[in-house]
């Protein structure tokens, strides 16, 4: 679920559409809310299902590519999406599917022909250019659409919630508590000739790490940063005006239709979390499945014992659970006090068991027990040995309290 901001000034009617073996030495190996609006997990082409009051916009990634479009020549030339006929490539179909979905409003349905003569329907959900259901679209149309899309890429096809909120009516401004991270603005023209399609880092790009989006290295994207790599919007777009100056951007490099995207750690990816001082990374000692069992230190090999479930409880609280055992990242006793160990156990629902994350600001955190707000993840005695105890110490901001939290290769 999604959770309400207090900020309700200056929104719109919102949508939103929840998108769709042996053992080593010590590791182991082997507000104002619309009732109307929608939230899914499901693909661009299936029906939407489930009902939540939120502002802003969620939606659906998995967009592998813009390929295809030749395929619907001349999208600006056709007087209606509706008057477009004839078979698509499967590719096409995809980038079409989202075309339509950004393009109309919920209850509007473009029905095209798949292989075999076959019926396939697009539905609209966001609906930023409702005009081109049954007339032209320009530029300006053109590029509310691109930003959209261009929102919704992932290089990794998989589907991830995102929030989205923007300049026009469709979106409007508003957070969510339930996606805390900036991932970055979209903006361009992918209708063109020579397709304009740019994104640049939002603050947290490289914080709440999910497959195939920004922050993760991903090498086959397409759409390029046009202020220079890792360049951040925040310096060469216009803000929002007030009072939204902190929820995304109404112009970048010219363009004047922007999608700001927000996300949180992704709930079905697997993630490991890494130390910056040794790159060696959180590991149930002996692969162990009992309750008490130490956390470590271990190189990264790919074991589900070092494999974690990410999951917000509340704003700003979270809990881990191992991927191996099921149990959950622990403060032994719920000690508070410096040199607690860290290990693994049933889920309680205690602070112990509750995490929480300050950036450090260049992609690692300080990883703090709700127990202990000072405190933080920590190798014992700063080792980079294989197999070194975690636990649990006062911050002091030292590389062996600083953590990553990637997806698991």
């Amino acid at each position: 679920m999604a959770y309400p901001t207090m900020r309700t000034s200056r929104l719109t009617t919102k949508a939103a559409l929840l998108v769709s073996g042996a053992l080593w030495a010590n590791g182991c190996v082997p507000s104002e809310q619309d009732a109307s609006l929608h939230e899914s997990v499901a693909p661009a082409t299936t029906t939407d299902n489930g009902l939540t009051s939120i502002n802003g916009l969620t939606s659906i990634n998995g967009l592998t590519s813009i390929n295809g479009l030749t395929s619907i020549n001349g999208l600006t030339s056709i007087n209606g999406l509706t008057s477009i006929n004839g078979y698509m490539t499967s590719e096409a179909q995809s980038t079409f599917s989202y075309i339509v979905r950004c393009a109309l409003p919920a209850g509007h349905t473009i029905t095209m022909k798949g292989p075999n003569n076959t019926s396939v329907p697009y539905p609209g959900r966001v609906g930023i250019a409702p005009e081109w259901e049954f007339g032209t679209c320009n530029q300006d149309c053109q590029e509310k659409i691109s930003a959209c899309v261009l929102a919704h890429v992932n290089t990794s096809g998989k589907h991830i919630g995102l929030w989205l909120d923007g300049g026009d009516p469709a979106l409007g401004w508003g957070r969510s508590t339930s996606y805390p991270y900036q991932e970055g603005s979209f903006f361009g023209n992918i209708f063109t000739s020579k397709p304009s399609a740019y994104f640049c880092n939002g603050k947290d790009f490289d914080q709440g790490a999910v497959p195939g989006r920004l922050g993760v290295g991903a090498s086959n994207s397409f759409f390029t940063n046009p202020f220079g790599n890792g360049a951040y919007c925040k310096d060469r777009c216009t803000a929002a005006d007030s009072p939204n100056t902190g929820d995304g951007y109404k112009a970048c490099n010219r363009f004047n239709h922007v999608v700001t995207v927000w996300r949180n750690f992704d709930v079905n990816t697997e993630y490991k979390v890494c130390s910056r001082h040794s790159g060696q990374c959180l590991d149930v000692l002996y692969a162990s499945k009992d309750n008490g069992a130490q956390l470590t230190q271990y190189p990264f090999y790919g074991g589900a014992c070092q494999k974690w479930l990410i999951r917000q409880i509340a704003p700003g609280k979270y809990t881990f659970m191992n991927t191996n055992s099921g149990k959950m990242l622990d403060v032994a006793g719920g000690w508070t006090g410096d040199g607690a160990r860290l290990n693994q156990w049933a889920a309680n629902g205690s602070t112990a068991q509750q995490w929480s994350f300050t950036p450090t600001g260049d992609g690692y955190y300080k990883f703090s027990p709700v127990s202990q707000p000072n405190g933080s993840l920590d190798v014992k005695d700063a080792s980079t040995s294989n197999g070194a105890f975690v636990q649990q110490w006062s911050w002091t901001g030292a590389p062996w309290q600083q953590w990553s939290i990637t997806p698991a290769n």
